[in-house]
């Protein structure tokens, strides 16, 4: 038998999720936005293995921003192939390219960790090689980051280029509604995040050096860091004007591969900092609380499940509420609805017939990867390795 706990929890959270994005959405279009009186330098890190097929694009976008004062550094983490070669060719195209080609290779955070010490600059970007950036994406998130000194990072919004399947499309349908939604509730809430994202995400130099830079042994280096800083006393936060186009998984192996690293990436961090959250802030607190109970729901949801078949299988009995259901998809119909309304001038989101399509199936889906990829995360989340290594990108059709 299935618990009111167990049913209810998605709704719940999703209600909140709602109900703190139009929150935020009217706190942001009220707050009075100041201009700024000064360009503070950035560095945009671009730590690279392997990335001869997009860096060119990556670069070409990042030339086409508005804001003045940055330069671009590009590491090389020894790759095999011509990828060096193309960040030669682009340094010698731009003048404000720097390049690093680093003898070994050690991982993405080691790569941002060289660039880190050579940097002089204010804040340091870091940004996914596979990625392109709208020409106000680093404009926007200075103007967050200097906004309030406690402030020590602020990520911005990707959104997915390669709607070529199903799986696309709910990735896409993911991005535009929970993903997005929960950072505003969250930033809205509390002033933190669960976690910057890594492919766009702007950091005080101060601050990193604060906290030894990036964690060389951590699977997910962004959540690592972003928790580290919120040990120091510092807040990060989210700005959706700032965005970014990325490839997603295209084949369900790419995607759970993907989600189940974000996963162990989450499990690292409570279980490093699970014994500190008397001594937290109530934001940390709850967002350690929320990551906790999402994982009481998927253990208590399973063995209920395996309590349903067990039922059907010996009794013949399956009772299923229909009321639940229709709840169910009438959160979904909310969450894209509130998207549209949110989304309502934006020339970025768009909402194609195959979106639609997801809709009466995306609830299911968006919950029932967050069960497969937490119990595959709890598997390997004892592993250990000297660092943390690159992966191979599934970019769907894209490259």
């Amino acid at each position: 038998m299935i618990g009111a706990f167990e049913l209810y929890y998605p709704v719940v959270m999703s209600i909140v999720w709602i109900i703190g994005t139009l929150f935020f959405q009217i706190w942001n279009h009220f707050t009075i936005q100041r201009k700024r009186t000064y360009d503070p330098s950035v560095d945009v890190v671009v730590a690279c293995y392997n990335e001869e097929d997009t860096i060119k694009e990556a670069v070409d976008s990042l030339e086409q921003q508005t804001y003045p004062n940055f330069r671009i550094v590009m590491v090389d983490d020894k790759s095999t192939d011509n990828t060096l070669q193309s960040m030669q060719a682009l340094q010698k195209q731009y003048h404000n390219v720097h390049l690093i080609a680093l003898d070994h290779n050690q991982g993405k955070a080691h790569a941002l960790n060289v660039a880190l010490v050579q940097s002089t600059a204010d804040y340091i970007l870091c940004i996914d090689a596979d990625a392109t950036f709208a020409p106000d994406a680093i404009a926007y998130l200075v103007d967050t980051i200097i906004s309030d000194p406690k402030i020590a990072a602020v990520t911005g919004r990707p959104v997915i280029k390669n709607v070529k399947n199903m799986i696309t499309a709910l990735q896409y349908l993911e991005y535009i509604t929970n993903i997005d939604f929960i950072k505003r509730a969250q930033s809205f809430f509390t002033n933190h995040l669960y976690t910057v994202s890594g492919v766009l995400a702007l950091f005080s130099r101060r601050a990193l050096n604060e906290i030894n830079g990036w964690s060389t042994e951590a699977l997910t280096e962004d959540i690592d860091a972003t928790w580290r800083l919120y040990g120091r006393g510092y807040y990060a936060t989210y700005q959706p004007k700032a965005v970014c186009y990325i490839y997603a998984p295209g084949t369900l192996h790419g995607f759970l591969r993907q989600r189940v690293r974000w996963a162990r990436g989450g499990m690292e961090v409570l279980s490093k900092h699970f014994h500190g959250i008397p001594q937290m802030t109530w934001s940390n607190r709850l967002l350690s609380l929320d990551m906790i109970a999402s994982y009481a729901w998927v253990f208590l949801v399973t063995f209920s499940a395996f309590g349903l078949i067990d039922e059907y299988l010996f009794q013949r009995n399956l009772m299923l509420n229909i009321d639940i259901l229709i709840t169910y998809y009438l959160i979904t119909l909310a969450f894209y609805v509130a998207s549209r309304f949110i989304n309502f001038h934006s020339k970025i989101v768009k909402f194609p017939p195959k979106i639609l399509l997801c809709l009466p199936i995306f609830f299911y889906a968006y919950w029932l990867n967050n069960i497969v990829v937490t119990f595959a995360a709890f598997y390997h989340v004892f592993d250990r390795k000297k660092f943390a290594a690159w992966g191979n990108s599934d970019r769907g059709n894209g490259v």
